[in-house]
């Protein structure tokens, strides 16, 4: 893949805001509230799913920005943000072939658009995007396949990042990196409490089991 589709895949990326709706006019029936885009989703039962948490077997992360979070980029769309630290190793979730690689820009410089990634498309043309890994770090290549748990690279803190940390977003295919086509998912190993349909709960700490 050129240098150049990689960088209009992690172009079309730029999150945008779902819009909602507004009141009815005077004497006119009042329009109802806009259906949450996140509450019309479902939950694949953990039993079930393909994807792992994305690191060693055995370690535990705390999940600090969720789906759907009423704060920061979160809002209106699916989600995790994990509090690995600067230099942790970020593994494959699932198996799958590596369609964009970038990990040129510095850490620590929080400029929007400086995020340094690895996309995974699975067998189902879902995609997993790990950003803000560190500036250097990326272990895989443009085209290659990986299997579970292969090393894609380390934990950082390039682009609109806060601090070191994971962030860990699934698409339902490479149409489009926006807000909308952000699915969620579950996790077969996550041990930890969850919410019943298995989604990861802010503030909770997960180990990754077996």
């Amino acid at each position: 893949m050129s240098r150049y589709f990689t960088w209009l895949l992690l172009v079309a990326f730029q999150i945008t805001a779902c819009g909602g709706g507004g009141g009815g006019g005077s004497g006119a029936t009042a329009t109802p509230p806009p259906v949450s885009f996140c509450s019309t989703q479902t939950f694949t039962d953990p039993a079930a799913s393909p994807y792992v948490l994305p690191w060693n077997m055995g370690a535990s992360y705390t999940m600090f920005q969720g789906n759907c979070s009423t704060l920061g980029g979160h809002k209106d769309t699916f989600a995790y943000d994990f509090d690995l630290g600067m230099g942790d190793p970020v593994f494959a979730s699932r198996e799958g072939q590596v369609i964009a690689v970038n990990d040129q820009f510095s850490d620590d410089d929080h400029i929007e658009g400086h995020e340094n990634n690895v996309f995974i498309e699975h067998a189902d043309s879902t995609v997993i995007r790990y950003t803000h890994l560190m500036q250097g770090s990326a272990e895989v290549l443009t085209g290659q396949q990986v299997v579970q748990g292969d090393l894609l690279g380390l934990a950082g803190n390039s682009g609109n990042s806060a601090g070191p940390h994971l962030h860990f977003q699934a698409f339902r295919d490479r149409s489009s990196f926006n807000k909308p086509n952000a699915i969620p998912i579950t996790f077969s190993n996550a041990v930890g409490q969850t919410a019943a349909s298995g989604e990861l709960l802010e503030g909770v700490l997960y180990m990754a089991g077996g």
